[in-house]
């Protein structure tokens, strides 16, 4: 089995770099600069006519969205304990947390970083920048009240893609000078993350200036 990952640096596509990087298997990288519009190129528009990153090619055939490459890549490889696949409570939770990054979040965060996908018109865009800033600050203040939960990761006792997912949250936060230290509980878990060995691969990959293909 062959595994490539298109991903972008500062992207969600993080996420699934981290899992990849935990479950220690082989794959394959291709970066992309969103700012050039390489997500817009003819090649990436065959592999994801979307234009989106991340995308995960399994054997040559693509999985997009987030949630969809953590999904498979945590069956793929259970080892790796990315999800809790024998629980199913917890495993629903997780994909509550998850579900909700994807569509509020992430949502709320384009509106300011990237408005094009809401409105052509300038004025529209820069009027949505305002509810985006607050919309967004909402939902880390939920963050901040969902790792205060007991145990040293947002989902309890295990590192999870959950973990993984979060951390492009807080990198989009500090992106934006919000002041972090407003979040002590989420902060101390994101900084137990960034410390993990293949979080730190992750990262190193994606500011590469030249990742192999």
């Amino acid at each position: 089995m062959t595994l490539k990952l298109y991903f972008a640096p500062g992207a969600s596509s993080l996420a699934p770099l981290i899992a990849l990087e935990e479950i220690g298997v082989a794959y394959q990288s291709h970066r992309l600069d969103l700012a050039a519009g390489d997500q817009h190129s003819p090649d990436y528009l065959r592999v994801n006519p979307r234009g989106r990153v991340p995308t995960l090619a399994v054997d040559g055939e693509p999985v997009t969205e987030v949630l969809a490459v953590l999904t498979y890549l945590a069956h793929a490889y259970p080892h790796s304990e990315l999800l809790p696949l024998a629980d199913p409570l917890k495993l629903a939770h997780a994909y509550e947390v998850m579900s909700w990054f994807a569509s509020t979040v992430h949502v709320a965060f384009s509106q300011i970083a990237r408005p094009e996908r809401f409105a052509d018109d300038d004025g529209v865009k820069a009027a949505l920048a305002t509810p985006g800033e607050a919309r967004f600050a909402r939902t880390l203040a939920d963050i901040e009240r969902l790792a205060r939960n007991p145990g040293p990761w947002l989902m309890g006792e295990s590192f999870s893609a959950v973990d993984a997912y979060a951390l492009v949250i807080w990198r989009w936060a500090e992106r934006r000078k919000i002041d972090t230290a407003a979040y002590p509980a989420w902060g101390a878990k994101a900084a137990r993350a960034l410390a993990r060995p293949a979080v730190r691969r992750a990262l190193l990959k994606e500011a590469a200036a030249q990742v192999p293909a």
